[in-house]
């Protein structure tokens, strides 16, 4: 980042982000958060509290394997099209890049974290009530429509993540943030289950798959529940993602520290590459996801069989959360994305192997289709959590554009999947579909994968251009960096006398 791209933040500014900061996480102090919790066990309020929070996020979790699981089937039953069945994921997406844009920035400040909770656990049961609706019409673009109230639900519900390291010490945060993570291994088999299990419960044939919704509303339900129980802390102390305190700017520092621009962040190579990375690994993962059922039904496999494989998908998806941070620590997260890269090619090499169910009903077959999409999971996992890692080093840099720097990435990211993902039914009906259709499908993922190994390739690349760039002597405006005019106008004039 050049130094014409960087503004000088006012003391006005910095103080008024600090205290929007206080009023809504420091209303209440205690001698008591001030005291070292180094090695302690935690209290009985502390434990409930996150395992309230492991509880509401696999409900939140839950209802997105419901959505996502079922979207396609449940458009076929209604009298969709084949090709529009990667639509209603889509949508999902789309609806989390939206309340990303323009929700959660403010959300949890201005309402705070509980109420923030329930107005994502609103969105949930807006999203319920438009999936039975639209079952009862028969209705495609009510389906599509619900799918975005759905993704807007669990794209404020993921903050859930973030917020259990506000219920922990400091030393627990770690370990509570793998908690609270493991409540999607739980959610990757009690979604898809019940979705399976309540299609039939209400009404006849005309209303399959009413009571899959229903049971999202169940879920949402008991995500309210769980979410009141929760008490969050009235008091924060505004650590870093990392814990580390030496990263941490003081109040003094903020009034006076030159920060970079919102504009100037998001044009750098530390926000575009993660970006990039994130949203071709959302594609990767979910473009074979969302039509996995229509080709297993399509080539004979039963819908159980098809729901099983769809549930390990789901359990890669979730279940690397407890190492992968590890993994990052150790290795960096570069090295991770490439790993993720590598669990990439592995699973496309089972889905290129994939073949029908054949008259012998061999379970070698079944696994091939299983191992596919569960390494398809588990490669998102290591290629997204390493990206979310890059991004928050970017933002550490101006701590008071953290939330837009998240808001800004997550939208992008959503926004550019999303798209991808819309095209996957129709590039699997261009193919021909059945095996044919899932081949054409896969060969457009190795072409993402490859350009994601592309971006990593260059990033280092990038970075030497721009140490290089940003090491020559550059022109200073006043209104840039008034401090520095002074110094320049004694050097320009010690040339010229020199000159003379």
């Amino acid at each position: 980042m050049t130094d014409t791209e960087e503004a000088v933040v006012s003391t006005e500014d910095s103080s008024r982000f600090q205290d929007e900061t206080m009023d809504s996480e420091c209303k209440q102090s205690s001698p008591k958060t001030a005291m070292s919790t180094k090695g302690r066990r935690l209290t009985r309020r502390e434990a409930l509290n996150l395992f309230f929070a492991l509880l509401a996020w696999a409900c939140t979790a839950t209802n997105s394997t419901i959505a996502v699981g079922s979207s396609a089937v449940v458009l076929l039953s209604i009298g969709g099209q084949s090709n529009l069945t990667s639509l209603p994921l889509g949508s999902f997406v789309f609806g989390a890049a939206f309340v990303s844009l323009l929700v959660t920035p403010w959300i949890f400040v201005k309402l705070g974290r509980k109420n923030g909770f329930l107005v994502g656990v609103a969105f949930g049961l807006i999203g319920t009530a438009l999936g039975c609706v639209c079952v009862a019409l028969q209705s495609v673009p009510l389906l599509i429509f619900s799918m975005i109230f759905f993704g807007m639900a669990v794209g404020v519900g993921m903050f859930l993540r973030f917020a259990a390291i506000e219920l922990v010490p400091t030393h627990w945060r770690a370990k509570a943030v793998a908690l609270v993570v493991s409540g999607g291994v739980l959610a990757a088999f009690a979604g898809p289950e019940s979705a399976q299990g309540m299609k039939d419960a209400i009404g006849g044939d005309d209303l399959e798959f009413m009571g899959t919704f229903a049971m999202s509303g169940v879920f949402n339900i008991l995500n309210a529940i769980f979410t009141v129980l929760i008490s969050f802390p009235t008091c924060s102390d505004n650590d870093d993602d990392d814990g580390d305190e030496k990263t941490r700017a003081s109040s003094d520092e903020l009034k006076t520290k030159q920060l970079p621009t919102l504009g100037s962040l998001l044009r750098t190579r530390q926000f575009i590459i993660p970006m990039l990375v994130a949203a071709i690994a959302w594609a990767a993962m979910a473009m074979p996801m969302s039509i996995v059922q229509v080709v297993m039904k399509d080539v004979g496999y039963t819908s159980r069989q098809s729901l099983t494989t769809i549930e390990l998908h789901f359990a890669g998806m979730y279940s690397p959360g407890f190492i992968t941070g590890a993994l990052i620590s150790l290795y960096g997260p570069k090295r991770n994305v490439v790993a993720g890269i590598m669990l990439f090619a592995i699973a496309l090499a089972f889905n290129f192997s994939a073949t029908g169910k054949g008259p012998d009903d061999s379970n070698a077959r079944m696994a091939v289709w299983v191992l596919g999409l569960f390494m398809i999971g588990v490669a998102w996992n290591f290629c997204f959590t390493a990206a979310t890692v890059l991004t928050t080093e970017l933002y550490k840099k101006a701590p008071p554009l953290k939330p837009h720097v998240q808001a800004a990435n997550d939208f992008l990211m959503f926004l550019l999947s999303g798209a991808w993902i819309v095209s996957a039914s129709y590039i699997f009906e261009a193919g021909g579909s059945g095996l044919k259709g899932w081949d054409a499908l896969n060969w457009v993922v190795v072409g993402l994968v490859g350009l994601m190994g592309v971006f990593i390739i260059l990033d280092p690349v990038l970075e030497r251009f721009e140490s290089q760039f940003n090491s020559q002597p550059k022109g200073l405006d006043e209104e840039q960096c008034g401090e520095s005019l002074p110094e320049l106008e004694v050097e320009k004039a010690t040339t010229r006398t020199t000159s003379r």
